[in-house]
């Protein structure tokens, strides 16, 4: 004690020397002031089979004193920021804890004067392994498919993580996509483990992390009702006309993919030929189903397909000179044209052997005098044959000089 009481006069001055001369470096400009942030925290010191749920700690922002001449060399990764996890109570394990951040500087000439913050929450669990089934998430089917039983290999996995997380863990979810095509699913499909929403839980792992998935897809049948439309082919003999065809049953109920049926809006029947129909028929047509459909169970594949004929009609304009008749004694009859059209109907052959003798527009001058009447003519056709419209009257005069 007395050694190292010993000169304390002297000591003393050495010390407060120092001081000053530190002091006036400082004053002088030789040392600089200035802050360094976003120095990033790191954790040591972690125990065995623990896992840090806290994920990034964070940064510091650290302030320092340094030779002016080194002030400009100084980076965030001049200083070294930890937190020591040996101080998280692990008998509150998976409950956040403050621990001390620890700043220190990696230049001897630069001195870490504060640093904020001076701590950070940290979450530290304990590591734990347990066995969860593995269930298959198919998705959305398709319309028109149907999926048997999924198979999955393995049907259990090991998942490890920290306990907190691991006790919401309820499954590994392997989740595939049913293809539209209907093709069968076979394949290797990562895994997911998940809580009691279906929700991903994360820090957890999956031994294996995949499984083969296989399910065995088909083609779901559905209905449609859609009319039978008789595929008619060639007319009728000449002189004769189609005027109605009839279908019993009307319609069909097809079966078939949906995708199929969507795309049909009518089903035919086979050929029926009209060249050999001369009157009214009934004729059996089968059905031409389209590619993947069939008809209910016990359907008649036939239709009965009614045709109905008659003789063919037609129409013609004859070019025809009126005729008077009973005109009085003494009178001369003279219409003022020449000829009038006059349009006739009837069958076809009937029409066609007309002759214009046959269509005479009689002009009926009984009771009339002389001089300019207005005659409506009449025309007397022959059985079968029509007029189509009835003619107009026509100026007449009547004059003297008759026998």
């Amino acid at each position: 004690m007395a050694r190292l009481l010993g000169n304390w006069p002297l000591k003393l001055g050495a010390l407060l020397l120092s001081i000053l001369l530190y002091a006036g470096l400082v004053y002088s400009g030789s040392f600089t002031e200035q802050q360094a942030t976003g120095v990033p925290i790191r954790a040591i010191n972690q125990p065995l089979n623990t896992y840090l749920l806290t994920g990034e700690l964070g940064t510091v922002d650290v302030g320092y004193r340094a030779a002016a001449a080194a002030a400009g060399g100084v980076t965030t990764s001049t200083f070294s920021a930890t937190v020591d996890l040996e101080a998280y109570d692990m008998t509150q394990a998976g409950e956040p804890q403050r621990v001390p951040v620890d700043v220190r500087s990696l230049d001897d000439e630069v001195v870490v004067l504060a640093w904020a913050p001076v701590e950070v929450s940290v979450i530290l669990d304990r590591l734990a392994v347990r066995t969860v089934r593995v269930v298959v998430d198919r998705g959305e089917v398709p319309p028109g498919l149907e999926i048997g039983v999924a198979t999955v290999l393995p049907s259990s996995v090991q998942a490890q993580g920290p306990e907190s997380r691991l006790r919401l863990v309820t499954r590994a979810v392997a989740r595939v996509r049913i293809d539209p095509s209907g093709i069968d699913v076979s394949e290797l499909v990562d895994l997911v483990p998940v809580d009691a929403d279906g929700d991903p839980v994360g820090a957890v792992e999956l031994s294996p992390g995949a499984a083969t998935v296989e399910i065995e897809v088909s083609t779901a049948e559905t209905s449609k009702t859609v009319p039978v439309t008789p595929n008619l082919v060639g007319t009728p003999p000449v002189g004769l006309t189609l005027t109605s065809v009839t279908v019993q049953p009307a319609a069909v109920s097809l079966f078939g993919p949906p995708g199929v049926l969507t795309a049909i809006t009518s089903v035919e029947t086979a050929p029926i030929d009209l060249t050999a129909v001369t009157a009214d028929v009934v004729l059996e047509a089968g059905l031409v189903l389209p590619d993947q459909t069939r008809l209910e169970e016990g359907a008649a594949a036939t239709v009965a397909v009614s045709v109905s004929v008659d003789l063919e009609l037609a129409s013609r304009t004859i070019l025809a000179g009126p005729v008077c008749q009973n005109v009085e004694s003494g009178l001369v009859c003279q219409p003022q044209v020449n000829q009038i059209p006059v349009t006739v109907s009837g069958t076809r052959a009937a029409v066609a052997a007309l002759t214009p003798s046959q269509v005479t527009p009689v002009l009926n001058m009984a009771g009339l005098g002389e001089g300019t009447h207005q005659v409506t003519p009449s025309v007397s056709l022959p059985a079968g044959i029509s007029l189509v419209q009835a003619l107009g009257p026509l100026t007449v005069v009547l004059t003297a000089g008759g026998p």
